[in-house]
Parts: C-alpha cells; sequence; structure tokens
C-alpha cells in the first residue's frame, strides 16, 4: 500500500484510498472525522463511567458493591436502617436582626414564639405566629381587605426516646411557621 493511503478494515467490508485519485480537502475532512466519531463510539461503548463494562442482564446494584480499595463490600445497596450522626451544627453565629427586622417590617407581621422540647433535636424552635388575622397598609392601619395567613415549613427533627438504658433517636416531621403573608380573602358566593 501506498504510504499515503489509508484503510478502514471490517469482518465483512474494506474501504481503501490510494493516492491514484486525488481527493478533495472537503471529502478528506469529512472521512477523517467520520473515522474519528466511529472510533469515539467503539471507546465510548466499551466502557462506562467508572471505568466498567455493562453487560446486559448486570444488576446496577454489583456495579456500586466496592466503592473504593480499602472499603468493606456492602452486598445491599439500600439506606441501612441505623447510622451515627455528628447533630453539631455549624454557622451557628447567623444575624438574627435581618430576620427580626423582616417580621416587623411586613404587611402580614409575624412574632415569635419558643418551642423547646429536651427530647428533640433541636430542642429549640423559633414558631411564627401572625401578629393580626388581617394585613397592615404602609400606615400601619389594618387593612380588612387582605388576610394575614402563616407561611408552614415541614422539617425533620430527631426524637430521642430511651430504650432499656439506651438512648434512641429517629426522624420526626415537624411543620413549624416561619412567617406570615397576605392574600386576598376567599369569597364564597351563595347559589
Amino acid at each position: 500500500m501506498h504510504p499515503d493511503a489509508f484503510s478502514l478494515t471490517e469482518p465483512s467490508t474494506s474501504i481503501s484510498c490510494s493516492k491514484k485519485r486525488k481527493m478533495s480537502p472537503t471529502l478528506r475532512a469529512s472521512l477523517s472525522s467520520s473515522l474519528l466519531l466511529v472510533l469515539l463510539a467503539m471507546l465510548s461503548a466499551s466502557s462506562s463511567a467508572y471505568g466498567k463494562v455493562i453487560r446486559p442482564g448486570l444488576k446496577p446494584e454489583s456495579l456500586f458493591k466496592q466503592a473504593d480499595a480499602g472499603c468493606l463490600t456492602q452486598k445491599d445497596a439500600k439506606f441501612p436502617q441505623t447510622v451515627r450522626v455528628n447533630i453539631s451544627i455549624s454557622n451557628m453565629n447567623q444575624d438574627n436582626k435581618v430576620t427580626l427586622d423582616i417580621s416587623k417590617r411586613s404587611l402580614s407581621p409575624w412574632d415569635y414564639r419558643i418551642d423547646e422540647d429536651h427530647n428533640r433535636f433541636p430542642q429549640v424552635i423559633a414558631d411564627a405566629e401572625c401578629r393580626y388575622s388581617r394585613c397592615v397598609n404602609s400606615a400601619g392601619q389594618l387593612d380588612h381587605s387582605l388576610n394575614s395567613i402563616p407561611i408552614n415549613q415541614e422539617i425533620l427533627v430527631l426524637r430521642r426516646e430511651l430504650k432499656g438504658c439506651h438512648h434512641s433517636y429517629r426522624l420526626e416531621k415537624k411543620i413549624i411557621t416561619v412567617g406570615c403573608t397576605c392574600v386576598t380573602p376567599l369569597i364564597q358566593h351563595q347559589a
């Protein structure tokens, strides 16, 4: 074969080009990019993101059995029923002055009440209560055309329980009020 020739050989197909016929630069670029795409497709089909070949019938759970060479093999990919958790909260020194200012400047102002429970983490939760059932206008007067309603948020807390001589903790959902907002009243028309 001529030094400037190339060939692409597949089991049943053979394509060869030699310098006898001069190729246009457009055709040469097109063939080069096609060869590059075929090569990339073949390489990407042979390996996954983790470097493992995915074979038909392979269960996805088996891909995650060994995450690191130093880790023990976990046969079940599900989360365990019990885990060790560090419950210290970082960034505790946030500025609460801004939050308190919003609760006073709102057209639907609210106050906070403290919900304290020593068998829960966090033990202290600030829960908002709407100051009025109506909203206030910019002059601070009650506006009877708008209702003040709570904004609720579901959070997760840890509930401490004594089982025998040991404490155990379980996750529990709690709905708290984080603020209040103004809405137009619901008007029900009688038929």
